[in-house]
């Protein structure tokens, strides 16, 4: 019989009948947990499964194999609403060789992933009993979930550097093999991943004589389309060099580029009368590499565009988006002219933009697409926002500033968080700082932000004092931070020596950078804007200079949480009789770890009693708070997910 799912003409086939996929991607790390410490709970992952069957989804992705309480709940679920399962694309995740000491994707390193795959394969069959071994899953693998497996993902978003080193080492590396072949046309690592791909399959046939679609993870970094806008970094520093900028030459070692490297999905096909099938699967977000925000062609529709494109590349072969999203943070890590931003939405924004994306791949005809992610995820990190976390410790809290962690559906807040809406009633449990005839003052804090409650005239003006040394704003008291908020907005500034940025220039007009500058201690003044730089400035290939884009991270917004749900970029609410609440992320305080009050300094952070308050016509004060390991959360569904609901119940 021919195998119940296929991958072709553009489109999944179940039982003969096209599925355009309505997916979600499972990352699966609770707050206060790092990814490989899975859930082993089944209820938890029935729950989770339930909230995506309701609203009208019909595929779940997971990265690597999960406990097999997920298989379970999984099974369950499937068997509870035959009608409208939800169908699994699972992973084979890889890490790099040169991370874990191999020499080479090939020999050991080829074992070791083929042994991960054929694992994984076992256990969607219900047939594996996995030791314990760090940074994996274990236990008894005992449903088959099989019959819904639509996919098999393998591999990871592979960086660029280590495509090409393999392809350097192994010239002419070709493959042939028993279901699938890589083309003449293909270049090494291609030919290398149809060898995994086809010994999976022929894995999966010998042991169970069953096949379903296979695909290998892809990005916009290696899509197979080259890029005007792109300048590689030798081509850069050639371009910028030759104008008489003062440019360092690219640095030895392996260099991140965004449109050197490609790998081609349509470079691997099945070999004639094989019964597998293949599909392109891609992780695609509208910012990111630069190329989808510089690229003056696919103007203005940028996103919808470059699908189109990567479309028509590959022609017949179904193409699925299998991760796309945007964050609800506080933070934005990459500036987007359409306004989608690496960043810096509200929640009902993140809903509407997602929204959009989601309509591009629809529209399109793609085979369809999964939104990242379930849950916010508090582990993860962020190029911009990374440098003054202390690592290791980034389970522990929530860096709001941070995209990579405020992507879910979920969200994953603090326990019993305070609704931003200048009223005083969550705060009748707290102490009062300063009590006086004309204002008062009352501090709280929790794994995602420093809160203030305050009344008295306005503006009003805070001095913090958060390390040794700063401005000797008052005896006794040197300030790291400057704030002041009035009706209208706010600022918060930081000691220009504490601030770990530092405005240099290539020594023209135009080329200007923010450098940073590692740790740093505050000097004695002045006070300055707490700014960044998401997008660089960068040169293209035909020497075309794209400007970068300058934020102040420490503008403060006047604005509410809705009902049920919040707006991160809403820094201050004023409520009657004058009442002012103030919510400020951590890391805008540059807490590197409030969980353990540990703070930016150098040479290493350092560990802090609280936080000095000192509100100019009264004596200092000082607020401390209790140091945890075991964060405080509460989930809630956010407004994406219902909108989500709205348009994907809505389909067959």
């Amino acid at each position: 019989a021919p195998p119940p799912f296929r991958a072709e003409r553009g489109t999944f086939l179940v039982e003969g009948k096209p599925l355009k996929v309505r997916g979600v991607n499972l990352g699966v790390a609770l707050p206060g947990r790092f990814p490989a410490e899975f859930p082993e709970a089944l209820w938890l992952y029935r729950a989770w499964l339930e909230l995506l069957g309701h609203m009208g989804a019909n595929a779940v992705r997971v990265y690597t194999l999960l406990p097999p309480a997920f298989y379970q709940a999984l099974l369950g679920h499937n068997r509870t609403y035959p009608e409208r399962p939800l169908y699994l694309f699972q992973g084979v995740w890889t890490e790099l060789p040169e991370e874990e000491g191999y020499g080479d994707w090939e020999g050991p390193f080829l074992e070791k992933f083929l042994l991960e795959g054929r694992e994984v394969l076992d256990a969607l069959h219900g047939n594996l009993r996995r030791p314990p071994r760090p940074g994996h899953a274990h236990g008894d693998y005992i449903a088959d979930v099989s019959p819904w497996t639509l996919g098999l993902l393998v591999g990871r978003e592979f960086e660029p550097y280590s495509v090409a080193a393999y392809n350097e080492r192994h010239p002419g590396r070709a493959y042939r093999g028993r279901f699938i072949q890589a083309l003449p046309e293909a270049n090494p690592f291609e030919a290398y991943l149809a060898e995994v791909l086809d010994r999976l399959a022929t894995y999966e046939q010998e042991a169970y004589g069953t096949l379903r679609p296979m695909g290998f993870v892809n990005w916009p970094t290696l899509d197979p389309l080259r890029w005007e806008s792109e300048a590689s970094h030798p081509e850069e520093y050639v371009i910028r060099r030759a104008r008489g900028e003062k440019v360092e030459p690219p640095r030895p070692g392996p260099l991140h580029e965004e449109d050197t490297v490609t790998l081609d999905p349509t470079h691997l096909r099945p070999v004639p009368g094989s019964p597998v099938s293949l599909f392109a699967a891609y992780h695609v977000y509208p910012y990111y590499p630069d190329f989808l925000v510089n690229e003056r062609d696919l103007a203005p529709n940028r996103y919808r565009n470059y699908l189109a494109r990567l479309k028509a590349h590959h022609g017949e072969m179904p193409l699925l988006i299998a991760e796309f999203g945007l964050p609800s943070s506080r933070g934005i890590a990459h500036f987007h002219p359409e306004g989608l931003h690496h960043g810096g939405h509200s929640e009902s924004e993140q809903a509407e933009k997602v929204l959009t994306l989601w309509q591009d791949i629809a529209s399109l005809d793609l085979a369809g697409g999964m939104v990242f992610a379930l849950m916010d995820e508090w582990f993860k990190r962020n190029w911009l926002f990374m440098e003054w976390e202390v690592p290791g410790r980034n389970p522990f809290w929530h860096n709001i500033l941070d995209p990579e962690e405020n992507y879910g559906l979920l969200a994953a807040t603090a326990r019993e968080a305070f609704r931003l809406d200048g009223k005083a009633g969550e705060w009748e449990g707290i102490p009062f700082l300063l009590q006086g005839d004309a204002r008062f003052l009352k501090a709280h804090a929790d794994p995602e932000y420093l809160w203030l409650l305050y009344r008295g005239p306005l503006p009003l003006r805070l001095y913090l004092d958060t390390v040794p040394g700063g401005v000797a704003v008052t005896e006794g008291f040197g300030a790291e931070f400057f704030l002041e908020v009035n009706a209208e907005g706010g600022r918060l500034l930081v000691e220009k020596g504490y601030y770990p940025f530092q405005e240099l220039d290539h020594g023209l007009p135009g080329t200007e950078y923010l450098h940073f500058r590692g740790a740093t201690r505050p000097g004695s003044g002045p006070f300055v804007p707490f700014l960044l730089e998401p997008n660089r400035r960068r040169t293209g290939r035909d020497g075309t200079d794209y400007p970068r884009i300058v934020y102040e991270l420490g503008q403060l917004r006047r604005g509410l949480d809705p009902e049920g749900a919040r707006d991160p970029m809403a820094d201050f609410a004023l409520g009657e009789d004058g009442l002012l609440e103030i919510r400020i992320p951590w890391g805008m305080l540059l807490i590197a770890d409030p969980s353990q009050r540990l703070v930016w300094y150098a040479p290493e952070p350092l560990s802090i009693g609280g936080i000095g308050l000192w509100l100019p016509g009264t004596p200092p004060l000082t607020f401390t708070w209790p140091t945890w390991e075991e964060p405080a959360f509460a989930s809630r569904l956010k407004p994406l997910y219902f909108r989500l609901r709205e348009v994907w119940r809505g389909g067959p």
